[in-house]
């Protein structure tokens, strides 16, 4: 069994001091005890294998020899502006996207939105991102940004080097054609629209932004279906990325 992994914003080398949560999650769930090996990471790609040297009551200590760097693990870094769900669902959509691969997550207040959620959503919306990080053995995480509204999220696009709208419209192209023209390790930006789809208004500022439309699906999708469905995508660009680099795999000429 893999060495339990922790999250540890802070990480150095030497005495580590777990985060509050962390550490109870170490001694109440897990047991663990002194000389127990772990794996801490800070979430931006450092990463150390350590051993719990001290158990307080509120506190857990590790320590940490040596620490290495982690490449970002999907080939395009994604941040989703997506218009959240239903409360009983928006767990779902950070978990998800984050076992996938997502850089960040923008939740955005749209006309149509079926939910406005508040500053204090983010909290339990970082501390899902943590966990589900932890799960998928990821050295980064995802930043989940405070609840922002269209317009704001609109404005941003010059950030990225590309940003998209997603829109189950006929004419737009395909979200993995669009991948496959940007060079990896570029930002791009998705937007996901609400259950109720994008107004007339919003589409007519993306255009004017230069947002492309794109398609994720054959089908209509729910919002949080459609945020997972574009980190999927970006997943298995990702490993079509590294077949093409690994001898005898997909992109060579083997005979």
């Amino acid at each position: 069994m893999p060495p339990h992994r922790f999250f540890c914003p802070h990480l150095d080398l030497g005495l580590n001091q777990l985060p509050e949560e962390e550490s109870h999650h170490a001694f109440t769930s897990l047991r663990l005890h002194r000389g127990d090996e772990v794996v801490l990471f800070d979430g931006v790609g450092r990463e150390g294998f350590g051993v719990v040297e001290r158990i307080a009551r509120r506190s857990l200590h590790v320590r940490v020899p040596t620490i290495h760097e982690r490449p970002f693990e999907a080939a395009y870094r994604i941040t989703l502006a997506v218009a959240m769900a239903k409360a009983h669902r928006q767990g779902y959509l950070i978990e998800k996207c984050t076992e996938l691969g997502v850089a960040a997550i923008w939740p955005i207040v749209a006309e149509r939105s079926v939910t406005r959620p508040g500053e204090a959503a983010v909290d339990k919306w970082s501390r899902r991102a943590i966990e589900a990080a932890k799960q998928a053995e990821r050295a980064w995480m995802p930043v989940v940004a405070r609840p922002m509204k269209f317009a704001e999220a609109v404005v941003r696009v010059g950030e990225f080097t590309a940003a998209v709208i997603a829109d189950p419209d006929e004419s737009a192209i395909a979200f993995q054609s669009l991948l496959i023209a940007q060079r990896p390790g570029s930002a791009v930006l998705v937007f996901v629209g609400p259950e109720g789809g994008w107004s007339e208004a919003e589409r007519s500022i993306s255009r004017a932004n230069g947002i492309k439309t794109i398609r994720l699906a054959p089908t209509v999708l729910r919002a949080e279906t459609a945020a997972v469905a574009v980190c999927a995508a970006v997943s298995l660009l990702s490993l079509n990325a590294e077949a093409r680099i690994i001898p005898g795999g997909a992109g060579d000429d083997v005979c």
